[in-house]
C-alpha cells in the first residue's frame, strides 16, 4: 500500500482546530466582558490563534505517522513534507470556513463588535484624529469578512508548513 494523504487526520484536525478556535474565543471573551478583565478581544483573539498551532502540529505528526505506518515504516522527507502541507491547508480551509459561518450565522455582530473594541483601544491611547481614523479603517479592513478567510487559509497553511518542514526531519525515514 502506498498511502500518500491522511484523509482522516486532515479533516480530524480541522474540525478540532475550528470548534476550538470559536469556543475558546467566546468563552475567554465572555469571560473577560464577565469579570472586568479588560482584555483587548483582539489579543484574544490572537492568542487562541496561536493554541490552534499546537493542534495543528499534532494533526500533523499524527498524519504524518500515519503515512508511514501505511507504507511500512517508510517516509521520505518529501512525503512527510506534503502530508504535512495537505494537512495544513485543509485545516486553513476548514477554520476559513467555520470563521465565515460563525461571523455570518452564528455570531453576526462579530464584525462590528471587535470594530468597536479596536476603538476604544485606539482613543485610550490616544493620538491625532488622523492616527485614529486611519487605525479604525485599517480595523474595518482587518475584520472584513473576506481578510478573516484569508488570514485563516493563509495562516494555517503558512504555520503548518513550517511545522512540517521542522517535523519531517525528524519523522522521514532515513536512508
Amino acid at each position: 500500500m502506498n498511502k500518500t494523504y491522511p484523509f482522516k487526520q486532515a479533516v480530524i484536525t480541522g474540525i478540532v482546530s475550528a470548534i476550538f478556535a470559536t469556543g475558546a474565543f467566546a468563552i475567554v471573551d465572555s469571560l473577560n466582558q464577565h469579570n472586568g478583565w479588560n482584555i483587548n478581544p483582539a489579543s484574544i483573539r490572537g492568542f487562541v490563534g496561536l493554541l490552534t498551532l499546537i493542534i495543528l502540529g499534532i494533526g500533523i505528526y499524527a498524519g504524518m505517522q500515519s503515512i508511514k505506518q501505511a507504507n511500512q515504516g517508510q517516509l521520505s522527507y518529501k512525503q512527510a513534507l506534503l502530508t504535512g502541507f495537505l494537512i495544513a491547508l485543509t485545516v486553513g480551509i476548514a477554520m476559513a470556513v467555520l470563521g465565515l459561518a460563525y461571523t455570518g450565522l452564528i455570531n453576526p455582530g462579530y464584525t462590528d463588535y471587535m470594530i468597536t473594541e479596536g476603538k476604544k483601544a485606539l482613543l485610550a491611547k490616544g493620538g491625532s484624529p488622523g492616527n485614529i481614523a486611519k487605525g479604525i479603517a485599517d480595523l474595518q479592513m482587518q475584520f472584513s469578512p473576506f481578510i478573516q478567510v484569508l488570514q485563516a487559509l493563509v495562516g494555517q497553511t503558512a504555520a503548518g508548513t513550517v511545522i512540517a518542514l521542522v517535523m519531517a526531519a525528524f519523522i522521514s525515514t532515513k536512508k
